[in-house]
């Protein structure tokens, strides 16, 4: 259970770091189309600002859907291992069971 929440935790950081680098490019891209101060040019820069933003919205959906794909995997792939360990353990239950079974039988046939 811990190895998951670590991988869980590795995971999230890795995506966070990713998507603070596509954060950093869309901002200084973003301030990097506002016009010079006394420009002439007041119109085309604001429709370009949403077409970016629309643009860092579909490229970090995606990778939050990419992370979500992957991280599902990871659980599935536990939630595997964990039902492969619950039957090993009923067997095993079982097993002691039947050992102990024994040994009290064994114990009421020595005291006859």
């Amino acid at each position: 259970m811990k190895k998951a929440v670590i991988l869980i935790l590795i995971i999230c950081c890795s995506s966070f770091v990713h998507a603070s680098d596509i954060s950093d490019s869309f901002t200084q891209k973003y301030n990097s189309l506002f016009p010079l101060e006394n420009s002439s040019v007041d119109s085309d820069y604001l429709y370009e600002q949403i077409a970016l933003g629309s643009q860092y919205t579909i490229i970090l959906l995606d990778q939050l859907n990419t992370n979500n794909d992957t991280l599902n995997e990871k659980v599935d792939t536990l939630n595997e291992k964990v039902d492969i360990m619950i039957e090993k353990f009923s067997i095993l239950i079982e097993q002691n069971r039947k050992i102990i079974y024994l040994l009290e039988k064994s114990k009421k046939d020595s005291d006859s």
